[in-house]
C-alpha cells in the first residue's frame, strides 16, 4: 500500500517545532514561538489543535490579541517551546466545528456564509460522489443537474477546486465567489476530478 502524492509543492515541518507543538497540545501548555519573519519578536499562544494538510496550521489563541481563534502556518513557525504554563481551552471549542467553517483551511468571517454550486447534468452523478464539505446538502434537480449547498469561507480555495470542473459547475452563491471564478471556466478539459 502507498500514498497518492498530491500535485504541487508541499511544505516541510521542522521536527523540533512539531515536537514542541505536540507537547503543548498534550498539556495543554502555552507555547512560546517566533512566527513569520525569522527576526520577529516571540509571542505566547494557547494551542487548541493542529490541522494537517499540504499546508499545516496550528489553531490557537494569542491572549495578547484577545479571545479570537487564529491559524498559524506551521512552516512559518521558526522556533517553538512549550512553557510550563497551563491554560483552559476556549469554552465549547471543537476543532471539528472550527475546521468546518472553512472549505479548506482559510478562515475569514467576512466570507463565511452559504455556498451554492450547480453541477451540469452530465457531471451530476460524478459530483454527487464527492464530499465537498462536512455540512453539505445535495439536491438533484428536475433537469438532472445537482445543487450542492454548505456554509463555509475560503473563496480562493474553492476557486482552485472549482477550476478542475471547467464549465461544468456554476457558482450560484455567494456573489463574491461567483465574481472570482467568472471567466475561468474552461470547456476543453478531458477529465473530471
Amino acid at each position: 500500500m502507498g500514498s497518492v502524492t498530491r500535485p504541487g509543492p508541499r511544505v516541510n515541518l521542522a521536527p523540533r517545532v512539531l515536537d514542541a507543538v505536540i507537547e503543548a497540545l498534550r498539556g495543554p501548555f502555552r507555547l512560546q514561538l517566533r512566527y513569520g519573519d525569522t527576526d520577529a519578536p516571540e509571542r505566547v499562544i494557547e494551542p487548541h489543535g493542529l490541522l494537517l494538510g499540504h499546508r499545516s496550521y496550528l489553531v490557537a489563541r494569542q491572549p495578547s490579541r484577545g479571545d479570537t481563534i487564529l491559524n498559524f502556518r506551521m512552516d512559518r513557525i521558526h522556533t517553538a517551546e512549550a512553557l510550563d504554563e497551563s491554560f483552559a481551552f476556549a469554552p465549547g471549542f471543537s476543532l471539528e466545528d472550527y475546521a468546518a467553517q472553512a472549505f479548506g483551511v482559510y478562515q475569514d468571517p467576512a466570507q463565511y456564509g452559504e455556498v451554492i454550486w450547480r453541477f451540469a447534468p452530465e457531471v451530476a452523478v460524478r459530483a454527487a460522489e464527492f464530499r465537498f464539505h462536512p455540512t453539505q446538502a445535495l439536491e438533484l434537480q428536475d433537469d438532472g443537474s445537482l445543487i450542492v449547498r454548505f456554509h463555509a469561507a475560503g473563496w480562493l480555495e474553492m476557486a482552485w477546486h472549482l477550476y478542475q470542473w471547467g464549465n461544468k459547475v456554476e457558482v450560484v452563491a455567494p456573489e463574491g465567489l461567483r465574481s472570482l471564478v467568472e471567466g475561468y471556466q474552461r470547456s476543453d478539459f478531458d477529465g473530471l476530478p
